[in-house]
Parts: C-alpha cells; sequence; structure tokens
C-alpha cells in the first residue's frame, strides 16, 4: 500500500554532474576550435545543452494509492489505476494505456529508482501480468543474430589488421576477446521461457532446454548494471540452491517480463 506518493527524478547531484561534465566538453570544444572559424558550432552546442538539461531536470514519475502520473518536457500524464486495460512495451520499457487508448503513460527507464517503480505497477495492478496470458516469452530475432555477428565482425577486423601488421598481437587479442564474449553470452543466454504452470522451461540456442519450478526459484528480480550508455536492466532469478539465471532482451519488453515471472511463481507457490 501506497501511504504517501512516491516521486521518482533525476536528484539536484546527478544535475549538477551532467552540468560539470557538459561545462567541461564545451570548454573542450572552445579549445579544439580557437582559431579555426568554427565559433558558430558553439551556441547549437548551448541550445542542446540547456534542451537535454531541461528534459533531465522536469524528467520524473509520481505514484499514489490511486494513480500514477508522467512528467516531462511537453507536459504531465496521469492514469488512475482503474483506468488502466493494457501494458505494452519494449526494450526496458513499459506503457499504460487507458480504456479509450487515448492516454499512455510512460515511465522513463533511466529514472532513479525505476525498478521499484515497475514493481509497484505489478502490485497494484497484478491482472495484467496474468501469466495464463504470456505462455512464451521469446527473444527477437534481432537480439538472437545481431551479437554474434557482431563478435564475429569484430574478430575478423582483428584478424585483417594482424594480417597487415604482424606486430599488433595483442590489440588482435583484445578483439578477439571481445568478440568470443559477445557470442558466448548470446549462446548461454537464454532465448525462450515456456510457463507450464508450477514448471518454467528455460529454451536456449544450442544448450537442452532447462525446466525450473516454483519450489527451486527462492526470489525473481529485477536489476541493471550501470554503464556509460546508461542502465542495462535484467532480470534475476535467484534459486534455493543459491544459484542465479540471468534473463535479458525477452519481449514483449524486459519489465513485463519480469511482473509475469513474478506472478508466476506466486500464484503457482
Amino acid at each position: 500500500m501506497l501511504n504517501e506518493p512516491r516521486i521518482y527524478r533525476h536528484s539536484s547531484f546527478q544535475t549538477g554532474l551532467v552540468i560539470f561534465i557538459f561545462g567541461l566538453l564545451l570548454v573542450g570544444l572552445i579549445a579544439t576550435i580557437g582559431g579555426t572559424g568554427y565559433f558558430f558550432l558553439i551556441p547549437f552546442m548551448l541550445i542542446f545543452g540547456v534542451v537535454f538539461l531541461v528534459i533531465l531536470m522536469t524528467r520524473k514519475a509520481i505514484l499514489s494509492e490511486d494513480e500514477i502520473s508522467t512528467q516531462g518536457f511537453l507536459g504531465i500524464k496521469t492514469l488512475r489505476w482503474s483506468e488502466i486495460s493494457r501494458v505494452s512495451g519494449s526494450g526496458y520499457a513499459i506503457k499504460l494505456h487507458n480504456f479509450d487508448g487515448d492516454v499512455t503513460v510512460a515511465p522513463s527507464p533511466q529514472l532513479p529508482g525505476y525498478e521499484e517503480l515497475v514493481g509497484w505497477i505489478g502490485l497494484k495492478r497484478p491482472d495484467l501480468f496474468n501469466p495464463l496470458e504470456y505462455g512464451e516469452l521469446t527473444k527477437g530475432l534481432p537480439l538472437t543474430i545481431f551479437p554474434p555477428l557482431m563478435g564475429l565482425l569484430i574478430i575478423g577486423i582483428g584478424y585483417f589488421a594482424f594480417l597487415q601488421d604482424s606486430s599488433i598481437a595483442v590489440p588482435f587479442i583484445i578483439f578477439s576477446v571481445i568478440g568470443l564474449v559477445l557470442i558466448g553470452s548470446t549462446l548461454a543466454s537464454p532465448r525462450k521461457l515456456s510457463l507450464q504452470g508450477k514448471s518454467l522451461e528455460i529454451g536456449y540456442l544450442f544448450r537442452k532446454p532447462r525446466t525450473v519450478s516454483t519450489d527451486e526459484v527462492a526470489s525473481i528480480d529485477l536489476r541493471f548494471t550501470q554503464t556509460r550508455n546508461g542502465k542495462n536492466y535484467f532480470v534475476m532469478l535467484n534459486l534455493v540452491n543459491k544459484a542465479t539465471i540471468r534473463i535479458s532482451g525477452l519481449g514483449p519488453s524486459l519489465p513485463i517480463v519480469f511482473l509475469v515471472l513474478r506472478n508466476w511463481n506466486k500464484k503457482s507457490m
């Protein structure tokens, strides 16, 4: 129960850090283009920076016992929990739709506490994530094929450079390791989840499917790793024997996958 509204937004420290980094980039740009006649780029960069900061400072989500709201650069959208008819999404996003389809609320995945926010959505409207309606959760073909192809491309580039100059063996090894990690992570990660009552069948690309029962699952969490490009979310199945199963890239979207699995684990117990 939400005894008081919960507000998710970027802190003053995060905003200040962005301003500081932007200031350094601006100083670096001025120093770089000094005397080259490209000073006309500075106003455009300033405009871009101001717009970005305004978006960052105004973006937030508010949850209360009765409704959910998101605020952005263009205004605020609100839906009462009882007005939500369905959910959609892709990647790390979740979008809530009203019955008429003319109002949608979609919290930003980059907001601090986004994983907690997603959890509250599931608690307020668990009926939207009925495991019986999501019998199979799959990874799209692009996410299945693209990482291995990218890994092979990186290895190929490193090998071609090595053939041109055998003295760059170390960069070739680094390229090969990066490529193999991309290929290996795709082969090792689940590409399909099938919900079958108290059992969850986990399918892989080139491995035998694995079946996990609710008795083996201690908890299910939505987590993230922070990178320079933002947050990378994943679902973690924590098993009773202390082992873990990491799930990412499955559709319709990762928050929906998380909430469906959490409901499956609760309702089947």
